[in-house]
């Protein structure tokens, strides 16, 4: 494609990316140790709703984050090392910040949250600290898909509601897994808790927490309750696969030392899993990712319309949004019959990326242009899509339509001759 074009596409992915952040127009992106040698430096620096890029490297810190915040990793947690030399690694004492994709080590606390709430904690390894993560007085933190072993205490939650603790592998620490004190209504779900010194898991005078769909295994003690009525299984049934065959039912949690017995082969435990005075009422025969069949990847496909006309070249801007996981690297236009619509570049973007599709011209395979990365898109995320097509796309005359596997949402498009619809929407398909 020739220069001006090239030139014309970056200048398209840049002004709809600033777009994206008008309303946030003060916010920056920081970058460590290009802007600042320090995290804390930059974390001084910066203002509420910035956020901070942190390349490869070993950071030795004691950092406390007042502002809201997201701070990052830029190559994720095995290349960038945050030292707390004997201090509280992160102290997080303002609300909706993001700590995401770093090793976390050698710490009094990895991650302390204090009066600190609506936060995400995910992807770090969190290891050789006192504390890998402690909870105090903080509310509506989600806590997924973090490595958290080697530490005194896994996780330590003492004052704090409605908490989310998901998808963690949570082993080898010296005492408990997760302690839970004076803590009420939180969720822990999809955990493997294995190989803790001491508890799997311990609540203290700690009610209504939902435990479900974690596997305990190999813990000295895999779990203890003390003046606590908590709920060790989903709340409402769940559809399920076991051994070929498909269930309906409950599901508790999977512990390597239940002694109990299945007669009806549904997989669920017929006799409760005993926690001192409390109970898991549905207790599971296997580790619970064996219920489960992976869901592949979908693709997402507008189809054609059954009306594909009035059809005319233009850009559109909407945004998609599915219900699926969906990866692609390619995007495939529907042409009217008898014509070579096709789509000449594709932009597909939210706050953090943006991937870009250029057309060929027409060669073998010229209705199919491929992204320059792949497009990941997570269900019920809202992301920003900006097509500009040539001769005849197959166009759905609606503003919004809902396919197999979500939605895409005209907001504008501008035919070749300038005129503009709010109800037109090209069909397309995104796929690898």
């Amino acid at each position: 494609m020739s220069g001006n074009i090239k030139h014309l596409v970056f200048s398209v992915c840049v002004a709809f990316v600033l777009c994206a952040f008008a309303s946030v127009a003060s916010a920056r992106t920081i970058y460590v140790p290009d802007d600042y040698a320090k995290i804390r430096w930059a974390v001084n620096n910066a203002s509420a709703g910035d956020t901070i890029i942190v390349r490869d490297g070993i950071y030795y810190e004691s950092i406390t984050v007042d502002k809201q915040l997201t701070i990052k990793s830029e190559n994720g947690p095995e290349n960038c090392i945050v030292d707390g030399t004997g201090s509280n690694v992160f102290t997080l004492e303002a609300d909706g910040i993001r700590i995401e994709g770093f090793t976390i080590t050698e710490g009094f606390v990895g991650i302390h949250l204090r009066a600190s709430n609506n936060n995400s904690i995910s992807n770090n390894n969190i290891i050789l600290n006192i504390y890998g993560i402690d909870l105090w007085c903080s509310n509506d933190n989600s806590i997924s898909n973090n490595t958290i072993r080697w530490n005194y205490f896994g996780i330590s939650i003492s004052r704090s509601e409605n908490n989310s603790i998901s998808n963690n592998s949570i082993s080898l620490n010296d005492q408990d897994g997760i302690y839970i004190w004076y803590s009420n209504n939180s969720s822990i779900s999809n955990n493997g808790i294995s190989l803790n010194d001491y508890y799997g898991i311990s609540l203290c005078y700690s009610n209504g927490n939902i435990i479900y769909l974690n596997n305990f295994i190999n813990n000295t003690y895999n779990a203890f309750s003390l003046n606590s009525t908590n709920i060790w299984n989903s709340t409402e049934p769940i559809t399920y696969t076991y051994r070929g065959s498909k269930f309906e039912n409950y599901m508790g949690n999977y512990w390597d030392n239940y002694t109990g017995y299945d007669e009806n082969g549904d997989g669920i435990g017929d006799i409760p899993y005993s926690i001192n005075a409390d109970e898991d009422k549905y207790p599971l025969i296997e580790r619970f990712e064996n219920y489960f069949v992976p869901t592949p990847a979908k693709i997402f496909d507008t189809g054609r319309p059954e009306n594909p006309y009035p059809s005319i070249s233009g850009k559109f801007i909407g945004t998609i949004r599915t219900s699926k996981k969906v990866i692609a690297k390619k995007l495939y236009t529907y042409a009217c019959e008898g014509t070579g619509g096709h789509t000449e570049y594709a932009i597909i973007w939210n706050k953090t990326w943006c991937a870009y599709a250029e057309w060929d011209g027409y060669k073998e395979d010229w209705m199919n242009i491929s992204f320059n990365k792949t497009v990941i898109l997570m269900p019920y995320e809202t992301y920003n899509i900006t097509i500009v097509t040539g001769s005849y796309p197959q166009i759905h005359h609606t503003s919004s339509l809902k396919t197999e596997n979500g939605w895409i949402n005209c907001t504008e498009f501008t035919d070749a001759n300038g005129k503009k619809y709010e109800d037109w929407i090209p069909a397309i398909k995104l796929w690898s």
